[in-house]
C-alpha cells in the first residue's frame, strides 16, 4: 500500500512540475538554436566580435535572471531583434541554459 501511495505522490509531483514549466532547459538544444540564430552576433564561443554586443564568455548580461533574459530575447533590445514568434519559450530557455555554460 505504501508503494502505491508513493507512486501516486510522485505522479502528482511530476504532473505539477510539467504544468508549472519547471522542467530543466536543454543545453544541447540551446546550442543548436544559439548556433543558428545567435552566434553571428554573439560569437560561436560567446565572444562577440562587436564591442557593442554582450560578450557572454565574460559574463555580460548573464547576471540577469532567466525571466529577464527570456523577455530580452523575446522582445529584443538595442540592436538585437525580437525573437518572439521565431523561437518559442522553450527554445529561448534552452538558449539561456546554453549561454550560461560559457
Amino acid at each position: 500500500m505504501m508503494h502505491k501511495a508513493l507512486s501516486f505522490l510522485f505522479a502528482i509531483m511530476t504532473l505539477t512540475a510539467v504544468t508549472n514549466g519547471v522542467l530543466a532547459a536543454d543545453e544541447r538544444k540551446g546550442r543548436e538554436v544559439y548556433d543558428l540564430h545567435c552566434a553571428t552576433c554573439h560569437g560561436t564561443n560567446g565572444v562577440s566580435p562587436d564591442p557593442m554586443v554582450p560578450n557572454f564568455a565574460d559574463g555580460d548580461a548573464l547576471f540577469l535572471m532567466d525571466s529577464e533574459l527570456l523577455q530580452r530575447i523575446g522582445d529584443g533590445s538595442d540592436t538585437m531583434p525580437a525573437f518572439r514568434g521565431l523561437l518559442n519559450a522553450e527554445e529561448m530557455r534552452d538558449v539561456i541554459a546554453y549561454i550560461r555554460t560559457f
